[in-house]
C-alpha cells in the first residue's frame, strides 16, 4: 500500500467533516480533488455511504455559515465586501450580481443546481442569506445538491480504487474527467451566448 493509499484510508469521519467544511471557505483543494480522495479511502460501500453523509453535513455547515454572514451583513455591506475581497474565494462582483438576480426568481432550483458547480457551490449561500430565503427549503436543497455532487465524485474515486487503481491514479483520472466536462460545458455555454448575440444581427440584415 502506498503512502497516499494509507493516508486516504486513515482519514477519520471527523477529518472528512472538517475537510468538507473548510472546502466551503478556502478553495485551495477543489471539490473534484477532495471528494474522490474521500471515496478512495472508503473500505467498502457502507464506509463510502457514511463518508458521503458526513461530508454532506460538513458542506451544509459551511453553507449555513455563508448564509448567516449574508443575513447579518445585509445587501449593501455584502456587495461592498464582495467587490473588495471576493477574489480571494473566486467570487467576482459580476457573478455575485447574477446570483442575486437569479435567486429572486428560482431560489430552490438554483440552490440545488449551484451545488453541482465547483466554484458556485462555495459561496452560493451568501446571496441566499442576503435575500433571507426560507431557511428550511434552502437547507434541504443544499443538502440534496451537495449529496449528489459528493456521492458522484466519491463514488467515482471508490469505484476506480476497487478496480485496482492506485490512489494517485484514481484521483488524477477523476480530476481529468471533471476538467474535461467543465471545459466542454464552458465551450457549449460560450457557443450558445455567441449564437444568441448573432441572432439579432441576422434578423436586422434580413429586414434590410
Amino acid at each position: 500500500m502506498s503512502a497516499l493509499d494509507a493516508l486516504t484510508r486513515a482519514a477519520s469521519l471527523e477529518a472528512v467533516f472538517l475537510a468538507a467544511l473548510v472546502e466551503k471557505f478556502i478553495p485551495i483543494l477543489p471539490s473534484y480533488v477532495l471528494y474522490p480522495a474521500i471515496g478512495i479511502g472508503a473500505a467498502d460501500v457502507w464506509a463510502l455511504a457514511g463518508r458521503c453523509l458526513v461530508a454532506t453535513a460538513g458542506s451544509m455547515g459551511g453553507a449555513l455559515a455563508w448564509y448567516g454572514l449574508g443575513a447579518l451583513a445585509g445587501q449593501r455591506r455584502t456587495r461592498a465586501l464582495v467587490a473588495r475581497h471576493g477574489r480571494w474565494v473566486l467570487l467576482s462582483a459580476e457573478l455575485y450580481d447574477r446570483l442575486m438576480a437569479n435567486y429572486r426568481r428560482r431560489s430552490l432550483w438554483l440552490t440545488f443546481l449551484g451545488q453541482l458547480i465547483p466554484t458556485v457551490r462555495i459561496f452560493q449561500a451568501l446571496p441566499a442569506g442576503v435575500l433571507r430565503l426560507p431557511l428550511a427549503g434552502f437547507l434541504a436543497a443544499t443538502a440534496l445538491g451537495s449529496l449528489c455532487w459528493i456521492a458522484l465524485l466519491a463514488g467515482a474515486g471508490h469505484a476506480l480504487r476497487s478496480q485496482g487503481w492506485a490512489a494517485g491514479e484514481a484521483g488524477l483520472a477523476v480530476l481529468g474527467a471533471m476538467v474535461a466536462v467543465e471545459g466542454g460545458v464552458a465551450l457549449l455555454a460560450w457557443g450558445l451566448r455567441r449564437r444568441r448575440r448573432a441572432a439579432p444581427a441576422v434578423l436586422v440584415a434580413g429586414a434590410d
